[in-house]
């Protein structure tokens, strides 16, 4: 890396791209015309454009992280500031003073836990992220080194937790030519699935994976989304038990409902015009958790991907979208059912439908209030007109 951030140049850049009619080619023109280096400039307008891109994926909750050193891959893979904040609380509540974080990249994680009063040491591979990272967090204990390279013995004496965030991410094919994406091979994640469950032997583990990723058996998981998308699931082996943890960034409350042993059982209804048809969180879906929310409820789950229930009133939940049923009808019928509205979203997630198709057949673009469900297949199937609820 020629140039290291600049935060004068940067803040330079910043007040020139925010005034009215400014470009991007002008301000670096402008810029280089006032001598700075022309490395040092794009190094400045990078900045600019992954902070501004943080500011929205982030929201208010990354107001401390305003001045970060960012590269694109770093964006793209750091840890929401509320999920790391919800990964740091987890290991505090072990009762620990120390965390390794053995991936930190720009030290979204090893932030968190800095700011929930552990000591972090933070392991980075590559010497030009290890600078970021120092910026970023330089409270941390930085070590520039391949965590599968480290002898771990005096770590194991002190029994601290370990933190890891595997790459998952390369090219489509691995040097032996196999086709499997990364993500879905834990042993071409970097470090593998191997080596994290080598260390597990010996400490307390805590690790970000895919939501479709199945943790070693006995591992406690947690299935995390923000604002309702689902983001990562989090397993450790230094607890038990399903989790459902859902993150609002508006408000930077989270609220985590955990599997019962004995969940209530919801007898089945039909759907019938004037009930409500609820949308659940992903998170609470990917846990496997709708038919134990339907009995806390009173309500009863709909269709046969646990993605939807429905009731005959209105209940208050804040983890599912609400829509009121209009009618209902078997998917043949789409197009004369629709033909009143000025458009619908097309909602098939628990069908085996394609969106393209149904499209086609309605007639009708795409809307915000109104939408058609298709729930199940085969002689279960059926569409549901519903209006969102406010």
């Amino acid at each position: 890396m020629s140039h290291l951030p600049n935060e004068e140049l940067i803040s330079a850049a910043a007040g020139e791209l925010g005034r009215a009619g400014a470009s991007e080619l002008g301000v670096i023109a402008s810029l280089r015309a006032q001598g700075h280096d022309p490395e040092a400039v794009r190094a400045a307008i990078e900045q600019c454009e992954l902070r501004s891109k943080a500011r929205i994926a982030w929201k208010t909750s990354g107001q401390t992280r305003q001045h970060w050193w960012l590269t694109r891959d770093g964006l793209e893979q750091a840890s929401h500031p509320l999920v790391a904040q919800f990964h740091a609380n987890l290991i505090v509540q072990s009762g620990v003073n120390d965390v390794i974080d053995l991936t930190a990249g720009l030290g979204s994680d090893s932030a968190a836990f800095i700011e929930a009063g552990l000591r972090v040491t933070a392991l980075e591979r590559h010497p030009d992220t290890a600078a970021f990272l120092a910026h970023n967090v330089p409270a941390a204990t930085i070590l520039i080194r391949d965590c599968t390279e480290v002898d771990f013995v005096d770590y194991a004496a002190d029994q601290y937790p370990i933190f890891i965030d595997p790459a998952r991410r390369a090219g489509s094919r691995s040097p032996d030519g196999a086709r499997a994406l990364p993500e879905r091979d834990p042993e071409r994640w970097s470090p593998s699935l191997s080596f994290v469950t080598a260390l597990a032997n010996r400490f307390q583990i805590y690790m970000k994976a895919a939501p479709a990723f199945a943790p070693p058996q006995g591992w406690a998981q947690f299935m995390i989304s923000v604002d309702g998308s689902l983001i990562e699931m989090f397993t450790t082996n230094a607890m038990t038990g399903v989790y459902a943890v859902m993150i609002d960034s508006h408000t930077e409350q989270t609220h985590v409902i955990s599997a019962s042993q004995n969940p209530t059982e919801s007898a089945a209804i039909d759907i019938c015009v004037g009930g409500i048809l609820y949308e659940l969180d992903p998170a609470i879906t990917r846990a496997g958790l709708t038919q134990q929310v339907a009995g806390e409820l009173g309500i009863s789950p709909a269709g046969e991907k646990g993605i939807w229930l429905f009731g005959t009133s209105p209940v208050p939940f804040a983890h599912a979208r609400k829509y009121a049923v209009h009618d209902h009808f078997p998917v043949k019928e789409l197009k004369s059912r629709v033909a009143h509205l000025p458009g619908i979203a097309l909602k098939t997630k628990d069908s085996r439908r394609g969106v393209k198709e149904l499209r086609k057949t309605s007639g009708k673009n795409d809307h915000n209030e109104w939408a058609v469900v298709v729930l199940g297949s085969g002689a279960s199937e059926q569409a549901v007109l519903v209006q969102r609820a406010p």
